[in-house]
């Protein structure tokens, strides 16, 4: 197993896991990578290299084993470790394995209820709701906004997904999330005018960035209302466009 004080400078500056990061070095088999490198600085018909670069050679290593395993985002700062974030008590982790029951068969999203994790709370609808995440075996992740805020399994890579409370045919508030790395969401309105909600991203396994958008009351109108909500990539390229209604007529 890698442990060097590179390894902790590393994590300091990149927001994934140290033991992501060394389980990543594992699969890539860099501890033995790193051991045949050390046999060779060891040959004595060969020029001795100083040990610490032998350190920083294995810190370089563990950045591109990190760079191949994590998604783009993972590197980026902001995102949250999903790892180091508060575990879900065991009323929340029952709700989640709840999750997986009723499906066809093959078809269950395979929730991991027992590594829900807390990743952030929202105020929207009147009231602060919690956001819980956990990875599903069988990729993706499961999310609710708690208490009801709504949510669901994300296991097909959409590059966004949304749901929304309805008052006459308008969106009170929005929530969804975004599964493209840095993607920007954007909310727009009957008159033109967009809102960019904020975005919290969270690392490997889950991979998706998650926010919420409360409606003000005088954007609830036949006149004003949210029409839609679109995800571009960081070239600006549209990747996914959601329609509201247009509401009634007149």
């Amino acid at each position: 197993m890698l442990n060097a004080p590179e390894l902790v400078e590393l994590r300091r500056a990149n927001p994934v896991a140290l033991d992501d990061a060394r389980r990543a070095a594992d699969e890539l088999g860099l501890p033995a990578r790193l051991g045949a490198l050390r046999t060779e600085v060891a040959k004595p018909e060969r020029r001795a290299r100083p040990p610490r670069l032998v350190w920083v050679l294995a810190a370089a290593f563990l950045l591109v084993a990190v760079v191949v395993a994590t998604p783009a985002w993972g590197l980026v700062r902001g995102v949250l470790p999903f790892w180091d974030q508060p575990r879900a008590p065991q009323s929340i982790r029952i709700t989640f394995s709840e999750l997986n029951i009723g499906f066809p068969p093959g078809m269950s999203p395979h929730a991991v209820s027992g590594e829900t994790r807390e990743v952030g709370r929202f105020d929207f609808g009147g009231s602060t709701r919690t956001l819980w995440v956990a990875p599903a075996r069988n990729g993706g992740f499961c999310s609710l906004w708690l208490p009801e805020g709504g949510g669901g399994c994300s296991t097909s890579g959409k590059p966004l997904s949304t749901g929304a409370l309805l008052r006459e045919d308008f969106p009170e508030w929005i929530n969804g999330d975004a599964v493209v790395p840095s993607a920007t969401v954007v909310i727009r309105f009957s008159d033109g005018s967009t809102v960019e909600p904020r975005i919290i991203w969270v690392s490997a396994p889950v991979g998706a960035g998650f926010f919420a958008y409360d409606v003000p009351a005088a954007r609830q109108t036949s006149r004003l209302h949210v029409t839609a909500v679109d995800a571009y990539d960081r070239d600006g390229r549209l990747l996914a466009h959601q329609t509201f209604t247009d509401g009634p007529a007149g």
